[in-house]
């Protein structure tokens, strides 16, 4: 069974109404014939230009609502799904109330503003329900934090193991052991921590007597769980960071496109 995105929600419901609508009123659009040609100072001009203009009041309102606690009857999904297939219909409807028209204004910076932020807010709509998801499922629905503090206690157990251990017991948990000190740089500029080879755990098992073997197994089985834990530590911060990043490109560009809006429609009154 094909798993529900905000993309299929309700089987493409609002990709649906968003294509019928367009269809239609680029069909409205190809056989009006205003005088002097199609423009956003026609009738039709300034009807798709308030449909237009409600459409981005809508996703901004979408915005504010997502992180509120106020439980809807609408779902979070439903809205995600309007907002995304609306947005990309708005990169259509809006040429069609300025009659194609663009230049060096006002305008054409409302609209530019409003295609980055509709594509920026698409980036990060599928990232999220994507890397974000996968990493949550992965770790069981546990905090960031929660999981720090297991890959100390584990440290802590392999710390306790290895007191008044042999030589060799130490050179095989140093051999194996990683250093992790948890950050966002680090997250950031390298890559997880390979696993444990088996060959190489092989070959260290070999090397130790028959009385440290028993302790170095139950050491291997705690670094297994310790590099595992630090991989998806790294894993979930590097999401949050480029979540993060997301945010501030995508809020100021969507203040922006609200603010230019306010003054193109301003000025259109006022030189009516």
């Amino acid at each position: 069974m094909k798993q529900e995105t905000f993309l299929n929600y309700a089987n493409f419901r609002w990709l649906l109404i968003t294509g019928f609508l367009l269809i239609a009123m680029t069909i409205v659009y190809a056989l009006h014939r205003p005088v002097g040609g199609a423009n956003g100072g026609t009738v039709l001009g300034y009807t798709y230009g308030v449909v237009a203009a409600l459409a981005i009041f809508y996703l901004t309102w979408f915005g504010i609502r997502k992180r509120s606690y106020y439980a809807s009857k609408v779902s979070l999904k439903a809205h995600l799904s309007a907002h995304v297939w609306i947005g990309i219909g708005l990169l259509l409807l809006v040429p069609l109330h300025s009659g194609f028209s663009f230049g060096l204004n006002v305008h054409t910076l409302a609209y530019a503003l409003m295609a980055l932020t509709i594509v920026s807010g698409i980036w990060g709509a599928v990232n999220y329900t994507t890397m974000a998801a996968e990493i949550r499922s992965n770790r069981g629905g546990g905090s960031l934090k929660l999981l720090v503090e297991q890959i100390e206690e584990l440290s802590a157990d392999i710390e306790r193991s290895l007191k008044g251990a042999s030589d060799s017991l130490l050179q095989f948990a140093n051999a194996l052991d990683i250093n992790f000190t948890p950050s966002v740089w680090q997250a950031i500029r390298s890559k997880n921590y390979s696993p444990i080879r088996k060959a190489q755990a092989a070959e260290l098992l070999e090397s130790l007597s028959d009385s440290d073997r028993k302790s170095a197994l139950k050491l291997l089985s705690l670094l297994d769980r310790k590099i595992d834990l630090a991989n998806l530590v790294l894993e979930e911060t590097r999401v949050m960071f480029w979540l993060r990043v997301w945010l501030f490109v995508h809020v100021p560009l969507s203040i922006g496109c609200l603010v230019t809006l306010l003054i193109h429609i301003v000025s259109v009154f006022y030189y009516w």
